[in-house]
């Protein structure tokens, strides 16, 4: 057993789920934050339009030609073209509410001439829908807000609401181009401050958006005016895929790609960025950035602040330096850790330049692993100088662990990665309409029927099943038979209601992908899963199916209690309540079986709620779920999940093998311990190994964020588990002390071996690793940001 401990006396500011917490450096977080942007949110910008600097003779044919051009384009993309039946079950009026809106139906040309501006806002937010000025949050109003092949001309920010897609056509990627005059923090503003100098909403608790298959361009606002391509302040359950961003490059820049600020996040992937100050300005709590590429930027990555962050995939090129760690300096380190893999560095001076001296504390912690250095002089800069030297090589780091060959991509040593599938190649023939099979969606009808016979009947013709948007009810498992494919429209939900998923001690699950003993492939993205009323024995998914590689979920998630039409609202499930059954509303959240191989998460986030997404102020309920994600399964890929309010635990793998998982965050529940873990309303169940908290070293018994029982060969890279409640008090997480929400939180237990953990940050547990319950590390030994963090541990 080893660990290495890093330590940094620091503090940042953070919101729990609505609830700011007050942590000390406050000001110098923001402000070191902010200082690049000072004059954004303030600047009007120079007045005219981009068609009275432009030759209008010239714009005319140029923009004939792009509109012919954008529709050929778009007739061959399948989203662009499928009947659009979604309705939002529980919208005031679903008949009238419009899902789907095509940017051009609300006025925008695309021509590259016309100012689009307003369309595009008037596309996003018509329908009550719920902006940052609102600052509420809203189940009902969910919206895909397309953008047709074209170039959309803008002179101030898209400003994004919430629930929303702004996607793109991938076959023929649409262009947002800036005005010279252009005045917005953004050319997309995730959340746009407000009146009072604050965001519109608290960033963690911004949830259910993506923006994908855009090109955001500017190249027309003057270089050395600040400028940024997408403002992405965001929480979980969000992602961006498929994006380029140009910036004006250069001496004296001052423009960036991606700017984030704070959140709880979060998961993007397949970006490309180029020139600029900064290609990305991020910080956030946790985050997993997969494929990012960056070139001809002064700081490719410049990491604000973060107490956990994965980069996987990274290609970073022709900048001064790639990766910039130290904000804050020595003594004083804003940034908790950083996991650098699978990566190539080149035509850079620096790859890496961190506020670390051995002379000090710890001041963060960095981790590199399998990454390619190509004409980069200095690899880690110090605030003394050269740490370690670069060159032309590979670092392959001194604790890097055994990648099992099944994770790897095929002839790499590489671990293997899939992005969503977007089906772009596809015709519209492959795509079968769920509501036309029969499917009501409509939060009432019982959908079982239909959608199982749309499922069987499509997997069996090599169709794609497209889940229009809507509340369907099933009363019973659906089963997804191997060769299925599922897309759904804005987030649609599959929600389990009625005495099939009554009973706590015989759980039934919800959807059911594959049978044991059953192989082949199952893709499915972009949906919700959830439950109706009290549904104690409901598994929201159970994975049986065996595969090689590439069957998965990608941005699927399940959200249980909380939203309207859930009956498990503020007004049946508030936090003052006694446990009651009628909020007991999941058995547990996923469960991939000792049966299942070659199983790939992408952005899942499996959710019990902690507040009311559909209240105007988020208010906190109380409503009970057993376990989290049940990993007994091998070859598993575990890139940006999360896994949150389960009374028993959020992820436990129990005899499972060979596991890769990036940056995975959990949370415990809010209401606990009261009752604890030990007194949970779900009783515990030998057959699946649970933990049975029958003693705990100190202090409470709460859920754990992590239990690896019996398994081998499981490397995590970055894992945040955090405690923040006593009963919805916060007192007890505290910097720096006394973080003692909970005795402990990570438990390692039985046979397991070959399990590496990296950049292991914790909030509010005493005692941050046990071994069969032994402490093997504690909290006041490794403070460091506002969570404790052990770099690398080892098993």
């Amino acid at each position: 057993m080893h660990y290495v401990s890093v330590i940094t006396l620091v503090s940042l500011v953070s919101c729990v789920r609505g609830q700011l917490l007050d942590i000390p450096a406050v000001d110098e977080l923001v402000q070191s934050a902010l200082k690049p942007l000072a004059n954004w949110t303030d600047y009007d910008g120079p007045t005219g339009t981009a068609s009275a600097e432009l030759s209008k003779s010239t714009e005319a044919v140029d923009a004939n030609i792009a509109i012919e051009a954008a529709a050929v384009a778009d007739a061959s993309y399948w989203l662009a073209g499928i009947s659009h039946q979604g309705k939002a079950a529980f919208n005031s009026n679903p008949s009238s509410y419009t899902v789907f809106r095509n940017v051009m139906d609300y006025g925008a040309k695309g021509d590259g001439v016309t100012d689009d501006t307003a369309a595009i806002n008037s596309a996003i937010s018509a329908g009550g829908r719920f902006g940052p000025a609102s600052r509420e949050s809203s189940t009902t109003t969910p919206a895909i807000v397309y953008f047709p092949a074209g170039t959309y001309l803008i002179s101030s920010s898209i400003i994004d609401y919430y629930f929303t897609q702004l996607i793109g056509n991938p076959n023929s990627m649409p262009v947002i181009k800036a005005t010279a005059g252009f005045s917005g923090l953004g050319l997309i503003d995730g959340d746009q401050y407000q009146s009072d100098g604050n965001q519109g909403w608290t960033s963690t608790n911004v949830f259910f958006r993506q923006i994908r298959n855009l090109k955001l361009d500017l190249t027309n606002i003057p270089a050395s005016s600040a400028a940024t391509g997408i403002h992405w302040p965001t929480g979980q359950a969000t992602s961006i895929q498929n994006v380029d961003i140009v910036l004006s490059s250069g001496s004296g820049t001052q423009h960036q790609g991606l700017f984030i600020e704070n959140g709880s996040g979060g998961f993007l992937s397949d970006i490309t960025i180029t020139g600029g100050l900064y290609g990305a300005n991020v910080g956030n709590q946790q985050f997993t950035m997969r494929n990012l590429v960056v070139s001809d930027a002064v700081t490719g990555i410049s990491q604000i602040w973060d107490w956990g962050w994965t980069y996987q995939g990274l290609t970073i090129t022709n900048c001064t330096t790639a990766i910039s760690v130290n904000n804050g300096g020595v003594g004083n380190q804003l940034v908790g850790s950083v996991v650098v893999l699978d990566s190539t560095i080149q035509d850079c001076s620096t790859f890496v330049t961190s506020a670390w001296q051995s002379s000090t504390s710890s001041n963060g912690s960095l981790i590199l692993e399998n990454i390619a250095l190509e004409n980069v002089p200095v690899a880690v800069k110090g605030p003394s100088g050269t740490v370690l030297a670069g060159g032309t090589t590979t670092i392959g780091t001194f604790t890097a662990p055994t990648r099992p060959s099944a994770l790897l991509a095929s002839g790499s040593s590489k671990y293997y990665t899939k992005s969503k599938p977007q089906y772009e190649a596809s015709a519209q023939s492959l795509f079968v309409s769920i509501r036309s099979a029969g499917a009501a969606g409509d939060g009432s009808t019982d959908d079982t029927s239909a959608i199982q016979s749309a499922l069987t009947s499509a997997a069996s013709s090599g169709k794609i099943v497209f889940f229009d948007q809507g509340t369907y009810k099933v009363t019973k498992t659906i089963y997804f038979p191997p060769g299925s494919r599922i897309v759904g429209e804005a987030y649609p939900v599959i929600m389990a209601s009625g005495s099939a998923f009554s009973s706590i001690s015989n759980p039934v699950p919800v959807i059911q992908v594959g049978k044991s003993g059953e192989s082949g492939s199952v893709e499915w993205s972009d949906m919700i899963v959830s439950t109706q009323g009290s549904t104690p024995g409901a598994v929201l998914i159970e994975w049986n199916l065996a595969a090689s590689s590439g069957s998965g979920m990608w941005d699927v998630h399940t959200r249980i209690g909380g939203f309207a039409g859930s009956q498990q609202q503020v007004a049946q499930c508030p936090t003052s309540a006694a446990v009651s059954a009628a909020c007991e509303v999941a058995y547990m959240s996923m469960h991939i079986t000792s049966s299942a191989s070659g199983v790939y998460l992408d952005n899942v986030w499996l959710w019990t709620a902690d507040h009311d997404l559909d209240s105007a102020d988020n208010t906190q309920i109380s409503v009970y779920s057993g376990r989290g994600l049940l990993v007994e399964g091998q070859n598993i890929w575990l890139y940006g999940t999360a896994v949150e309010h389960h009374s028993l635990y959020q992820y436990q793998f129990s005899g499972a093998k060979s596991v890769v998982a990036g940056f995975i965050q959990t949370e415990t529940p809010y209401y606990q311990p009261n009752p604890d873990a030990a007194n949970s309303p779900y009783p515990t169940n030998s057959a699946l190994k649970d933990p049975d908290y029958s003693s705990c070293l100190s202090g409470n018994c709460d859920s754990l964020g992590l239990r690896v029982l019996d398994s081998s060969n499981i490397n995590i890279y970055g894992a945040g588990l955090y405690s923040f409640f006593n009963h919805y008090s916060t007192t007890c997480s505290t910097f720096p002390l006394p973080e003692n929400c909970q005795s402990e939180i990570f438990s390692i237990e039985g046979s397991t071996s070959s399990l590496v953990v990296y950049a292991l940050s914790t909030v509010g547990t005493t005692h941050m690793i046990v071994k069969d319950g032994t402490s093997l590390a504690v909290v006041g030994d490794n403070l460091d940001t506002y969570a404790a963090t052990i770099a690398y541990f080892t098993l």
